[in-house]
């Protein structure tokens, strides 16, 4: 497989969102000026851009790459219209989100209408069992959603139950997805394994980088000290409270309830809260890269390796 241009990989996103138009286009007018709304500006395509590495590398066909990404993005797509209902988010991508410009209502229908357009897309599909895994995915987005709520405003959620809040809720749909592209690339079983725990661990890592960047101005754009105005405790926070005496727990709680949030920022800096983040963070990427290792060829394990470490450590 010879290595492939970076316009290769901005084709396949072109395609991708044109075939999410396709999927989610509507005769219904209020439906359709939403998804015009929607398109008219991209996401990241982080979902997308792995499927798409990994698949061409393990020569998987592209109309195939095409199908599952779209799916995958309407799944993504459709848990951020509910979330940002969930969070009371007023922008989202630079744009107001959906339920600020068209109400609750709008936004919970329309939310609900992706993942009908998601279900039939992955009708489309030529493999019934990624069908199934992606189902399987939505499923656990949903239940780590629930976990997240149970643990708002809660300052003694251990490491470990945090952990799981993760694997739920982002780390699921990337294993799902990697795991699918085992699948369609025919790899031996303990192969889907390796990509299935490949995309565990990128999820995580995924998710521990969006929780450092709550604390600083990042170039994702996500406001500083988002998580932590909403009651949203990560990573950074939450191994600096499982790891204080009473004294010092107590004075963090207080900063936290009385919103000085650059204080709470300070203490965690203090006791490595930041540092054993990024350290967690950074053994993931190498978990991911050890295991690419095990899949690819040698001429596209540095695209690849730059692909993980840009995505994951910023």
């Amino acid at each position: 497989m010879p290595i492939f241009e970076e316009q290769n990989l901005t084709e396949f996103l072109a395609e991708v969102k044109l075939n999410m138009e396709n999927i989610t286009d509507s005769h219904e007018e209020d439906i359709q000026e939403i998804n015009d709304y929607i398109f008219q500006s991209s996401g990241k395509f982080i979902r997308s851009k792995l499927i798409f590495i990994y698949g061409t590398f393990l020569g998987v066909d592209r109309k195939d790459l095409v199908e599952l990404s779209s799916a995958t993005e309407l799944i993504h797509l459709s848990t951020l219209i509910h979330d940002d209902i969930i969070d009371d988010a007023p922008i989202r991508r630079g744009k107001k989100t959906i339920f600020k410009k068209w109400g609750v209502t709008k936004a919970l229908l329309y939310g609900d209408y992706l993942y009908t357009k998601t279900f039939s897309s992955l009708n489309s599909l030529q493999n019934q069992k990624i069908a199934s895994i992606l189902i399987q995915c939505a499923e656990k987005l949903i239940e780590g959603e629930f976990k997240q709520l149970k643990n708002i405003g809660n300052l003694n959620v251990s490491i470990s139950d945090y952990q799981i809040v993760i694997n739920n809720k982002t780390a699921v749909l990337f294993s799902g997805i990697l795991e699918s592209i085992a699948i369609y690339a025919k790899l031996e079983k303990h192969q889907v394994m390796v990509l299935k725990d490949l995309g565990q661990e990128f999820g995580y890592a995924f998710q521990l980088n969006d929780d450092l960047s709550d604390f600083v101005n990042a170039e994702s754009g996500k406001k500083t000290f988002k998580d932590l105005s909403e009651n949203k405790y990560t990573f950074p926070l939450i191994v600096v409270l499982n790891n204080s005496v009473a004294s010092k727990k107590e004075k963090i709680i207080k900063l936290i309830h009385a919103g000085d949030y650059q204080s709470v920022k300070k203490e965690i800096e203090k006791d490595d809260g930041f540092k054993k983040t990024r350290s967690e963070r950074d053994k993931a990427i190498q978990n991911c890269i050890k295991m690419t290792k095990k899949l690819l060829a040698d001429e596209n394990l540095q695209y690849a390796e730059n692909f993980l470490i840009s995505t994951l450590k910023s």
